[in-house]
This record gives C-alpha cells, structure tokens and sequence, in this order.
C-alpha cells in the first residue's frame, strides 16, 4: 500500500501539469510543489507548531505566485478535518476520541482560516480547486479547499468522457462546475503517458479552460472568468451537473 501510494504521490503533479498545458502553447507554468506524506503512520505527526508552518507556507506560496505573475493556480490536493483525526489517532496523540475530535477542530479550522486568507490575498490570481473523491458533500466535510468560499475559488466535480458523474466525486453547494476527470490520460515523470483518474484530473481541465481564457482575453479578472465559464458550461439531462463547454467559453471570452 505504501509503495501504491508513493508512486501516486511521485507521479501526481507531472501528470496534472500535463492536463494544465494541453492545446495551449502560451502556458508558462510556475510550480508550488507540495509534498504529502505516503505512509501508513504520518510522519511528521501533525502539531500545532505544523499547522502554522501550513498557514505560513500558504501566504508563502500566493506570494511566490504573485511575484512571478501567475493568473491561474491550480489546486489538486485536498485536506478535512476527519482526516486530521485520523491522523491524530494512527500518531497515538490525544487521551481519548473527545479529546483528538477537540485539537483536530481547533488545529483546522486555525488552518482553514489562514489558507482561505491567503486566497482572498490574492485577488487577481484564480484559484481552481479539486472537488474531491470522497462521494461526498465537500461542505459538510468541510474538505478544503473544496469547501472555501472565494470571489477568485472555482470548485470543480469530475465526470467520464459522456458527461455522466462518476462515483468518486465529491459534490455540493460550492462546486460550480463538472469536468472530465475519469481515465484522463497525461504525462507522469519519465516522459511517459499514463491514464489516471480522479477530481485531480478534472480541476486542471477546467484551470486549462480558464488559462485559454486569459489567452484570448487577458484583461478579465478570476470573477469574470469564472462567469464565463459557468454561463457556457452545459446542463446535464438530469440538471445536477454544469459540464464545461471549453469551445463556447474561450468564445464567449474573446467577444468581451
């Protein structure tokens, strides 16, 4: 299990880079590398003193953004406060489950703030975030930064390649838009071309939409584009799901 997830962490940003660049020759891409943790037992455990180097890192990395005039930032990668629990229980903290349940909320929502700060920071920079691939309400789980609420934040589902929701994604009152993000095929380290799936892969399709965008008309700010792309975006038959319209959207853009 922990070799499976090593090798999914390892070749993860490759290939989501990979789906952000497509068909747009323009795209000059400016790296914020995360490293997340692939064993079984966290390591490190997670602190207090941890959470604030998190809050310290985000402001960090929109202002590394902001240096090198980056309008579109990509977000595949996802945290709650279960998952903190948990993490919490597999490092033996806390005296008993009230006790973990007590610093895990107090330690996330200490985070929250602090990553849904730096976004608002940030004004001019668009913010496209991954749903998640927990067949869940991302509000009720509080998944960040899903769950955020940002003028500059666009959440995006993932669907296959007929429109159809697939059963992993995450859902909910801030998803705004659906993308294709089952068997997406793009690059992983090496050079090679592998299929992956997941809301990791339908975030960077709809930040490569909102990177053509900005091609065509870079005077629009993330509001705009955001707009632009849920006013093209197609309603499902079953109207759960806004799918993105790539060709209407970079279009629409064009003509404002």
């Amino acid at each position: 299990m922990e070799e499976i997830s090593l090798f999914s962490v390892y070749s993860h940003g490759t290939h989501v880079a990979g789906i952000l660049t497509a068909g747009n020759p323009y795209a000059r891409i400016v790296t914020g590398r995360m490293t997340f943790d692939w064993k079984m037992i966290p390591d490190p455990c997670p602190s207090r003193a941890q959470i604030e180097r998190d809050i310290a890192a985000a402001y960090d990395y929109v202002n590394f953004f902001k240096k090198h005039q980056v309008r579109v930032v990509n977000m595949s990668w996802s945290g709650s406060v279960k998952g903190l629990e948990d993490a919490l229980e597999k490092c033996g903290i806390g005296k008993n489950v009230d006790d973990r349940k007590k610093t895990a909320r107090e330690w996330f929502d200490a985070g929250k703030d602090g990553l849904e700060k730096a976004i608002l920071s940030a004004p001019n920079i668009l913010f496209v975030a991954a749903a998640g691939n927990s067949n869940t309400d991302a509000s009720f789980d509080e998944s960040i930064p899903a769950s955020l609420r940002a003028p500059n934040l666009l959440t995006v589902a993932a669907v296959d390649k007929a429109g159809d929701e697939v059963s992993f994604t995450s859902y909910g009152p801030t998803v705004v838009v659906a993308a294709n993000g089952y068997e997406v095929e793009s690059y992983i380290p090496g050079g090679s071309r592998l299929k992956m799936s997941g809301t990791s892969m339908a975030s960077p399709n709809a930040a490569n939409l909102a990177a053509k965008i900005l091609t065509v008309n870079p005077k629009l700010q993330p509001p705009q584009v955001i707009d632009i792309i849920r006013k093209t975006a197609e309603n499902s038959a079953d109207g759960r799901r806004y799918l993105i319209h790539p060709k209407k959207a970079v279009a629409a853009a064009a003509t404002m």
